[in-house]
């Protein structure tokens, strides 16, 4: 009897907490945000209060299950809450609105699964682990900055405010993914690749080996940019006392990405030494390489620089060589124009002669 009482209590305890949390929700909603010159600024809350303590089940239909840290699969059940760490999928025919506050939910259907990712109660941010299928992420446009995460194991989506499409499917040697931000904004960080900012339909795919040494970034949607590595290089400066100075600083490209242009990027260890070799590629919509470089990780004397002749060169070296045929054709010329001077005096002393024999 004294069980129960403790499980009928602890239910209650939690009811009410997701009412006050719900409750702090729509209050905020109301009045929550500052307007700046005509922008929406963010406010000024800690996460734990955007989210509730526990994700759980808003809306269901079909086979949906869950998978709990350590259990078994078992059939969801909608208004149940369910711990950090729980797997949720789907089949087909079926689908799940997993929720994780107010105006914070993951919806998956058909074929599809993700994890939310395990960590200490009263955490100030949630993460994400699209696993298979579709799953559509929803957050307030609005929240705070590193409030939520989507990871995965090429890359990691920081910051995503609106909605957000996760399209995933497994490949023979790795994982196919279709990125699209739906509305609002999104930052996508990998290794040796950045991309600063997404905005509403921006979209990408990017396609990881199962060892994480090749990562194949293509354009779908829209024009953002892509920040590679491009290595480590050195520059001289001279200081203060007239002294010379090295410096070592970070190199890269910002590469646009646009529909069906692409960036790959692979990795090795090699076998002497333990820092890692990197060979970036940059290809336009045709397919042609736009940029290359191959460098060592901290290794400033290990760098290739950029591999591919830029379009001004090529125009310097066009100017040079119509240069050289130019002053070639001014040489002909003048050569043909002492040429006829010679020939018509040789014509003129011939006919004087001529002359003088006749006469």
């Amino acid at each position: 009897m004294k069980t129960e009482t403790l499980m009928v209590a602890a239910a209650f305890a939690a009811c009410v907490s997701f009412a006050q949390e719900e409750a702090a929700a729509s209050s905020d909603g109301a009045s929550g945000e500052e307007i700046v010159e005509g922008v929406a600024k963010p406010p000024e809350k800690p996460a734990s209060e955007i989210f509730s303590t526990l994700p759980f089940c808003r809306e269901m239909s079909g086979m949906a299950q869950v998978q709990k840290p350590g259990g078994s699969w078992a059939p969801m059940e909608e208004g149940r809450f369910y711990p950090l760490g729980s797997i949720f999928r789907t089949s087909q025919g079926a689908r799940a609105v997993v929720a994780f506050g107010k105006n914070s939910y993951v919806e998956i259907e058909g074929d599809s699964s993700f994890e939310s990712r395990a960590q200490p109660l009263g955490g100030r941010s949630r993460t994400i682990v699209p696993l298979a299928g579709t799953v559509f992420l929803s957050l307030p446009e609005n929240i705070p900055e590193g409030a939520f995460f989507v990871t995965t194991p090429g890359f990691t989506v920081k910051n995503p405010a609106g909605n957000s499409k996760y399209v995933c499917a497994p490949s023979g040697d790795g994982i196919d993914m279709s990125v699209r931000c739906v509305t609002g904004a999104m930052e996508v960080e990998g290794r040796h690749f950045v991309m600063p900012r997404l905005r509403a339909a921006n979209e990408f795919k990017i396609r990881s080996s199962h060892d994480n040494l090749v990562t194949i970034i293509t354009g779908v949607s829209g024009d953002f940019v892509v920040r590679l590595d491009q290595g480590l290089s050195v520059t001289t400066e001279i200081d203060d006392d007239g002294k010379r100075v090295e410096k070592t600083g970070a190199q890269t490209l910002d590469w646009h990405l646009t529909p069906e242009t692409h960036v790959q990027i692979d990795r090795a260890v090699p076998e002497i030494g333990g820092k890692m070799s990197v060979h970036t590629m940059a290809f336009d919509a045709a397919g042609v390489m736009q940029s290359e470089r191959g460098f060592c990780e901290d290794r400033f004397e290990i760098n290739t620089g950029e591999l591919v002749m830029k379009e001004k060169s090529d125009g310097d070296e066009l100017a040079k060589r119509a240069a050289e045929a130019t002053e070639a054709a001014a040489e002909e010329t003048e050569e043909a124009k002492a040429e006829d001077a010679s020939g018509g005096s040789s014509s003129a002393q011939s006919g004087a002669a001529a002359s003088e024999e006749t006469f």
